[in-house]
């Protein structure tokens, strides 16, 4: 049984979110659902990252949720964390190209 659900389960993503599932429970009362702006979830800019961190400041299930970030190689902010790949960071990446170097 197992390996047919292998087969059919055969990209990464799908893969480790089988292998650590979000739980859906009642008891469970994550901050960030329904929250008015998720966008801040995945900060463009430390504004946004400060907001994510407040929602998740207070929030029962926290460590929960960043370990299912750590464990899912996740991006944006899981459990007040910024992840990139999974491993935390320590601030927003500017998007785009990097600025070019003046020295020569």
């Amino acid at each position: 049984m197992q390996t047919m659900i292998d087969e059919i389960l055969d990209t990464k993503g799908v893969t480790v979110a089988y292998g650590h599932p979000t739980p859906r429970l009642p008891a469970y009362d994550w901050s960030c659902v329904g929250y008015d702006n998720p966008a801040v979830f995945d900060p463009a800019d430390d504004d946004d990252l400060a907001e994510a961190m407040s929602v998740c400041a207070t929030c029962p299930v926290q460590a929960l949720c960043l370990t299912l970030g750590v464990n899912r190689d996740e991006w944006g902010v899981w459990g007040g964390v910024l992840l990139e790949g999974g491993k935390p960071i320590e601030k927003v990446r500017t998007r785009g190209r990097p600025k070019r170097s003046t020295a020569a």
